[in-house]
């Protein structure tokens, strides 16, 4: 398997404009106190040094909250700081803080690729480059990471790949499986050493179809994480061999039932071009799973498809995207299930559906 940067032509798509984050009337949904829908009871995330809700933005997103099921953190909602500098935008309570460090990238304000920090002590930062993109908003949904509670199972190492715990407190990269679901963990560099393949999964945690998703790699750059069939995993691109995040990748395991998605008329499956699967859902635990991947003619709406009632979220979602040649994108699902896709710059058609997940109740 190679990247998928290297198997893409490039193509123009048509980029996030400004009106999809500042132009839709709506308000924000109140979550002063927990809430239970689809087997998830939500918690209000109270914010810290200035963040706020993202309610400027008149979205409908949901207020920031946290939820733990099965033993893996959930978070929902959006926020913004309009005043402040400090990037520590809340606290997580001891039930849903993770072992070790999580750098976790997510959707930011102009289409940017910010990210996460998830510190041990249950800290939530968040960073982008520029800093204004972060503090302007960034999207919570689509976040989920193992809780401390987890056991992890290490991975061997392979082709000169070392964990970087010991520099980092991240953790050794790892894999679990909980209902159906597989989680990575932990981050790794490559101080000597060529090959991108790092790890061989076992059977049990192995994808249906080629995976390509985006990561977080040194100095918030992005990078690709290649998941194939056969179990090998592969780091690429960004600064990947400078230290490569693999927290926040998660995908249900092969023999999940997968429904195909229609795809609007421009839009076609990589299935028999890169061996991703065609793009597709499963409902598992509540929890949306969307898998596949798709590319995009010139000209094409930047709707690709809709999801049917009973996998729409509550509210409207922005999630990151990983779009290839050109890393940086999201997705918008809004509440009648349309999935849009945006690019800032405009990027190649491509666009990856696989670790993208949300609880319905998001």
């Amino acid at each position: 398997m190679r990247s998928i940067r290297s198997l893409v032509a490039a193509a123009a798509v048509v980029a996030m404009p400004l009106t999809a984050l500042f132009g839709m009337v709506g308000g924000n949904t109140a979550a002063s106190a927990a809430t239970t829908a689809s087997g998830f009871t939500w918690h209000k995330l109270t914010t810290l040094n200035g963040w706020q809700p993202g309610t400027n933005l008149q979205l409908r997103y949901g207020s920031p909250a946290w939820a733990v099921v099965r033993g893996v953190v959930y978070l929902r909602g959006s926020v913004d700081q309009p005043s402040g500098t400090k990037p520590a935008l809340a606290r997580l309570p001891l039930a849903a803080r993770p072992a070790h460090r999580l750098y976790i990238t997510v959707h930011t304000a102009n289409g940017t690729a910010g990210y996460l920090t998830v510190l041990p002590n249950g800290i939530i930062e968040a960073k982008s480059s520029p800093s204004t993109d972060a503090k302007g908003f960034t999207s919570l949904a689509s976040v989920s990471f193992p809780a401390r509670s987890m056991t992890m199972h290490r991975l061997n190492l392979e082709f000169g790949w070392q964990s970087s715990q010991s520099q980092k407190n991240t953790g050794d990269p790892a894999y679990s499986i909980s209902n159906g679901v597989v989680y990575l963990s932990g981050s790794l560099h490559q101080p000597s050493g060529s090959d991108p393949v790092f790890a061989v999964l076992p059977k049990a945690a192995r994808p249906s179809h080629a995976m390509y998703i985006g990561v977080y790699t040194n100095a918030g750059t992005i990078g690709e994480i290649a998941v194939d069939p056969n179990g090998t995993v592969e780091a690429l691109l960004g600064q990947a061999r400078s230290f490569t995040s693999l927290a926040g990748v998660s995908y249900p395991v092969a023999k999940t039932v997968k429904h195909k998605l229609t795809l609007f008329v421009g839009w076609t499956s990589d299935l028999s071009t890169l061996q991703t699967g065609n793009p597709s859902y499963s409902l598992i635990g509540g929890v949306v799973y969307l898998s596949g991947a798709a590319t995009s003619s010139p000209g094409s709406s930047e709707v690709f498809t809709v999801l049917p009632k009973g996998t729409r979220p509550t509210h409207t979602l922005y999630i990151k995207a990983y779009r290839g040649n050109n890393p940086v994108g999201a997705f918008r699902i809004a509440k009648n299930g349309r999935i849009f896709a945006y690019t800032v710059p405009p990027a190649d058609g491509f666009v990856s559906l696989d670790s993208v997940s949300f609880p319905v109740s998001s």
